[in-house]
């Protein structure tokens, strides 16, 4: 079993619960930067059913629902009944939500948010990390629950600690260079794209190097 995860970061915050300009322009940047590659590169249709799914996020009420980590998995599992092949994760915090409402909007796609995608080891540790919840979701993953693309909203910080847990130690300061760097220390939102391969019980991740969105 394979997947494919674009794990991006957030826009720079504004006013309270908005982002800044700078960070509304960076996530427009990223939305089309994703869009393109999703339908040009990877030739993913996200044409042909976008009435669909516009008409379901707008009058089906479910969907307001799946804002609760404790329903993560129920909103996983319906999104990918709503479209199989790609879903967004996201974390909770105004910034990540914020950026991420750009995309979902593009996409006509829910967001499953479960808080821990864009936390750390160093922000209030007892509500979990983005690794747990990557470790969570992805046992799940299986034949039936399988979408070939997983886009990830998270933050720089929670993305750079789960990074170190996945590549050498002299391959790390070049990811984190590079991360820090694409989103012009965190103003911008950043792209990391990273294989993802399960069999049975093993998983393996393969990191390809970020660019900016």
């Amino acid at each position: 079993m394979k997947s494919l995860f674009l794990f991006y970061t957030q826009g720079e915050a504004g006013a309270p619960h908005y982002l800044s300009r700078t960070g509304e322009q960076g996530a427009e940047t990223l939305t089309e930067t994703i869009f393109s590659f999703l339908t040009e590169s990877l030739h993913l249709d996200l044409k042909s059913t976008l009435d669909e799914r516009i008409n379901s996020l707008n009058e089906d009420v479910k969907w307001r629902s799946f804002k609760d980590k404790s329903l993560f998995l129920e909103a996983v599992k319906t999104s990918v009944n709503l479209f199989s092949e790609l879903i967004i994760i996201s974390g909770s915090d105004d910034r990540t939500l914020k950026t991420t409402e750009f995309l979902a909007k593009k996409l006509a796609l829910p967001a499953c948010v479960d808080e821990r995608i864009d936390r750390h080891s160093l922000l209030k540790p007892e509500l979990g990390t983005l690794q747990e919840a990557l470790t969570d979701f992805t046992q799940h993953l299986n034949e039936d629950l399988n979408p070939a693309l997983v886009l990830v909203g998270t933050s720089l910080n929670a993305l750079l600690e789960w990074v170190k847990m996945q590549v050498p130690n002299n391959t790390h300061e070049d990811f984190e260079k590079i991360l820090k760097m694409s989103s012009e220390n965190d103003i911008i939102p950043s792209v990391l794209i990273a294989g993802f391969e399960k069999e049975g019980e093993n998983i393996r991740w393969i990191l390809d190097m970020p660019n900016n969105a």
